[in-house]
């Protein structure tokens, strides 16, 4: 009967004694600087280094969750790692603050996408400069100083799509701003107009300066971010205004009338005369719509530039002969008259 009893038994020492194999943390395998929680369920182990974030989540199974890169390599970046959340969403976002541009403050932002399980790079907000987030309202807002054009706020709002949208925006100090660049060329009474003007493709708001009627006084315009424009004798004719640390001067047409300008200088002068425009007509070239701009260097009449909405160059002295340019080049005769 004992060898009955001996195998029925308990297991033999041997077998109590023998080690019990556990797998191994994969956690212990990698090198990370610490964690976070982007929600109540979500862990994240997150590493740095000189323009990458790289991520695990620490329910997973030890792979590698995404990486995040940003375009630089300076040290201070890493220690500018912000895990809050920017859009109100409840989720933790991920933030680097730099210093780039001769110490300006550089910003980047990555929005977790509850959807996919991951970061996306929300790019619209390194552009905003000095970004203040108010995640209870889910907006970003920014107070930006010029040198001599006024104070820009400018408030931003995420949206479903984890983007970023101006909403508003203000200049202050555009009343006293619009009045000293008038007082550069004029004594005139300066008012708010009650229209505004598209210079650029952007709309503007505009004063009045004196009468404001077509070949007296001039219009001041200026856009929501603070760029400021000029409009001598109210001709339709804009320039840009430009500060160079202790008054305002005139600076380039825009648009067209800048092309013009540039043509005109290349083609008639070495470069050191200055080409102001004293005329803008609407018109017909050879059956097109056009417009023609009359041309004076150093308050003599220099040459008229006529461009047809095909937007080819035309260039006469006389109003009788053009001729094609390009480029401040001038071409062969044409026979268009423009009328």
């Amino acid at each position: 009967m004992l060898p009955l009893a001996a195998a029925c038994g308990k297991k033999t020492e041997a077998q109590d004694t023998a080690p019990v194999k556990q797998a191994t943390d994969w956690r212990n395998q990698i090198e990370y600087d610490g964690s976070f929680y982007a929600s109540r369920e979500i862990k994240l182990l997150y590493s740095l280094d000189k323009g990458t974030i790289t991520l695990w989540d620490d329910g997973g199974t030890g792979e590698k969750l995404q990486t995040l890169t940003y375009d630089t390599a300076v040290a201070d970046a890493m220690e500018n790692l912000i895990r809050e959340d920017i859009n109100g969403d409840g989720y933790a976002d991920l933030q680097t603050i730099y210093s780039e541009n001769q110490g300006e403050a550089c910003y980047n932002l990555w929005l977790w996408n509850a959807e996919g399980g991951k970061y996306v790079p929300c790019a619209a907000y390194r552009l905003v400069k000095n970004p203040i987030p108010d995640s209870d309202s889910g907006t970003i807002s920014s107070v930006l100083e010029t040198e001599g054009f006024g104070t820009v706020r400018s408030t931003y709002q995420f949206t479903d799509t984890l983007t970023l949208e101006l909403s508003s925006q203000t200049v202050e100090g555009a009343d006293d701003i619009a009045m000293q660049i008038a007082r550069t060329f004029t004594d005139a009474a300066v008012s708010l107009s009650e229209g505004e003007a598209e210079i650029n493709g952007e709309a503007c708001t505009v004063y009045t300066v004196g009468t404001g009627a077509s070949g007296s006084g001039a219009y001041i315009a200026y856009t929501p971010d603070a760029v400021w424009y000029a409009d001598i004798n109210c001709l339709g004719l804009y320039r840009a205004v430009e500060w160079n640390g202790s008054a305002y001067t005139l600076g380039h047409y825009m648009e067209d009338a800048g092309e013009a300008q540039d043509l005109a200088q290349a083609a008639y002068t070495a470069g050191d005369v200055t080409i102001d425009i004293t005329a803008k007509e609407e018109g017909f070239f050879g059956g097109r719509s056009a417009v023609q701009y009359t041309m004076e260097a150093e308050g003599n009449f220099l040459c008229k530039l006529c461009k047809s909405d095909l937007g080819g160059w035309y260039v006469t002295a006389d109003d009788t002969v053009y001729y094609a340019m390009s480029d401040g080049e001038v071409g062969k005769a044409s026979e268009y008259v423009f009328s």
